[in-house]
C-alpha cells in the first residue's frame, strides 16, 4: 500500500510583517529595507512589510539592522476572555503551528478590561487548541521550538503577531568571543549605515572590541548575507512546508578598501580574530593590537568608528575620553569620524565640529552617533 503523502497547508494570503530595531533607528532600517526593493511603512520601533515567504527570506537573509521581525496575525476589538478565545480561533492557527507545538505566549495590557496576564495567556493557548485539533497527519513533527506568540491590548483593541526569527536577528552565529560590553552587531551595522560607510572608503576602527564593527564592514564588502550562519522560526511553518530557505551565495565587490581593527588589549584582539574567522570575513581584516594613539592612517581619506568604553567601564570621567579621542583624531586629517557616546553633552569634550547622526539604547543607556570631519 503507498505511504500516504503528508497534506501541504497553502500561505495564507499576504499579512503584514513588521521589521523592529531599536527606537532611533527606524529610518536607517527603512531605508536598508528599500534597498532590498520591499515596500515599507514606517512606525515607531520599527518597519511594516507585506509578509510572504519571499520578502522574510530577504529581511532574514540580508538585513543587516533589524532586531526581530513578526508576523501580525490578527487585529480585533476584545473586553472578555471568551471573546478574546473566539477572536483568536478564528485564526488558521494550522498555517503558522503545529499541532503539539509548544507556545510561549507574552501580553501586555494597557488601558484593557483585560488585564490579568496568566489568564489571558492560558486562554490563548486553549483556544490555540481548539483550532488545531485533529488527526495529526503522517509526516508532521512538531518543531522542538516554541511558536512565540505576542498579544498586545490597548484600550481593548488586541494585535496578536508570531514571531518570524527565533533569536535576535542580531546573533548572527559567528560571535562566540566577546570583550568587554561588546556592541550588538545589527548596532554596528547601523553605525556604518548611518556615517553613509562603503566597501570603497577605507574603514579604522581604533577601539574594536570583539571586532563588532570591522567584521560588518568586511561581510558587507565579501557580499556574506547576515542571516548566512544561522536558520529562523518562520522556516518551520506548516503554511511553508516543503519550501526552502534559498542558500544565499557571497556577492563580493570588486572596489574594495582597507578594513583595519585595532585594540590595545590583547583579549579584544583574540576575540576579533576568532569571530572574524567565524564570520568567514577575517581575510578583509587587518587585525592590530595598538594604541589608538599609536596607529597611523591607512588612506589620506577615510573613516574611523569609535564605540569608546563608556557608562560603568569608564566610571565618572567620560570627558577625559572623549577628550583624548578628538586629540588624536586631529593627526587623521581629511578622515571622517562616527562615535557613540553616552551624552550629547561630551560632544563639546571632542574639540571637533560633530553632528548627531541618532540616538538610540545600548548597554543600558541612551547613546548618542555621532560624526564629523577632521580639518
Amino acid at each position: 500500500m503507498a505511504r500516504r503523502q503528508p497534506k501541504q497547508v497553502k500561505p495564507a494570503d499576504p499579512l503584514t510583517a513588521f521589521a523592529s530595531i531599536e527606537p532611533g533607528l527606524e529610518e536607517a532600517l527603512a531605508d536598508e529595507l528599500m534597498d532590498l526593493g520591499l515596500s515599507v511603512t514606517l512606525l515607531e520601533g520599527g518597519v511594516e512589510f507585506p509578509a510572504t515567504f519571499e520578502t522574510l527570506c530577504a529581511v532574514h537573509l540580508w538585513s543587516r539592522l533589524a532586531a526581530r521581525v513578526t508576523v501580525r496575525l490578527g487585529r480585533f476589538r476584545t473586553s472578555n476572555l471568551e471573546d478574546l478565545a473566539r477572536q483568536v480561533r478564528n485564526i488558521p492557527w494550522n498555517q503558522y503551528v503545529w499541532p503539539h507545538q509548544k507556545l510561549d505566549v507574552g501580553v501586555s495590557s494597557r488601558s484593557s478590561r483585560l488585564r490579568h496576564q496568566g489568564s489571558i495567556e492560558r486562554k490563548i493557548a486553549f483556544a490555540i487548541g481548539d483550532a488545531l485539533r485533529g488527526p495529526r497527519l503522517p509526516g508532521n513533527r512538531s518543531p522542538r521550538e516554541a511558536a512565540k506568540l505576542v498579544l498586545r491590548i490597548v484600550s481593548n483593541d488586541a494585535t496578536l503577531s508570531i514571531d518570524a526569527s527565533g533569536e535576535l536577528l542580531h546573533r548572527r552565529g559567528w560571535k562566540k568571543a566577546t570583550a568587554k560590553a561588546p556592541l550588538r552587531e545589527n548596532l554596528g551595522a547601523a553605525l556604518l549605515r548611518l556615517a553613509e560607510w562603503e566597501p570603497k572608503i577605507p574603514l579604522v576602527d581604533p577601539m574594536c572590541g570583539s571586532g563588532t564593527m570591522p567584521i560588518e564592514a568586511a561581510c558587507i564588502s565579501l557580499g556574506i548575507a547576515a542571516g548566512a550562519m544561522r536558520s529562523f522560526a518562520y522556516s518551520q511553518w506548516p503554511c511553508f512546508r516543503g519550501l526552502s530557505i534559498p542558500k544565499p551565495s557571497d556577492r563580493p565587490l570588486d572596489l574594495v578598501a582597507p578594513i583595519v581593527a585595532a585594540d590595545r588589549d590583547e583579549g579584544a584582539i583574540k576575540a576579533t580574530r576568532a569571530n572574524g574567522q567565524r564570520a568567514r570575513a577575517l581575510s578583509r581584516i587587518t587585525v592590530l593590537q595598538s594604541d589608538f594613539a599609536h596607529l597611523e592612517p591607512p588612506a589620506s581619506r577615510g573613516l574611523v568608528v569609535i564605540n569608546p568604553p563608556f557608562g560603568e567601564r569608564i566610571g565618572t570621567r567620560p570627558k577625559l575620553i572623549y577628550r583624548h579621542v578628538g586629540q588624536v583624531l586631529r593627526r587623521w586629517s581629511g578622515w571622517r569620524f562616527a562615535l557613540l557616546m553616552p551624552s550629547p553633552s561630551l560632544r563639546n569634550a571632542l574639540g571637533l565640529p560633530n553632528e548627531v547622526l541618532a540616538k538610540f539604547p545600548h548597554g543600558g543607556l541612551k547613546v548618542v552617533a555621532v560624526t564629523g570631519e577632521v580639518p
